[in-house]
């Protein structure tokens, strides 16, 4: 910083004394640099200006590995069921499908068989085969065993 020059007494050319109060001013920045200096290297510089300290190898691997405290049951369960309820209630979904599918099929086919043994009632049935013969026998009962 650049020195005032103190050793002359001058005022400008007004005679209202500006470099006085410019050389005030900057004895004051300079009596306050100086205050922090001596302020900082009291407290410490290096304290100041170095970086926090890290600790050795060891202790920054143990510092990523703290134990985690157990989650409950209650909260692993929701997790399961927040993870895998999408992909069951998918499953779910595709086997009701093939299920409705499946029943679906079997109807048809059970009404394409009752079709075919079921004789239709404006169609003449032929006489002497046997077929007039449809009447049910009743129940024979059981007996005792006496």
């Amino acid at each position: 910083m650049a020195e005032p020059d103190r050793g002359t007494d001058r005022t400008d050319k007004g005679g209202n004394g500006s470099q006085d109060i410019i050389d005030d001013a900057l004895r004051m920045v300079d009596t306050l640099q100086r205050r922090l200096l001596v302020a900082g290297v009291r407290r410490g510089a290096a304290a100041a200006s170095a970086p926090p300290r890290k600790g050795d190898v060891w202790e920054e691997a143990v510092k990523y590995e703290q134990p985690r405290p157990a989650a409950s049951p209650v909260d692993e369960l929701l997790g399961i069921a927040r993870k895998k309820g999408p992909e069951v209630a998918g499953h779910l979904g595709r086997a009701g499908i093939a299920v409705v599918g499946a029943v679906g099929e079997t109807l048809g086919v059970v009404e394409r068989a009752l079709e075919r043994r079921t004789p239709d009632p404006d169609r003449p049935r032929p006489s002497g085969t046997g077929a007039d013969r449809a009447e049910v026998e009743p129940p024979r009962g059981i007996s005792r065993g006496d």
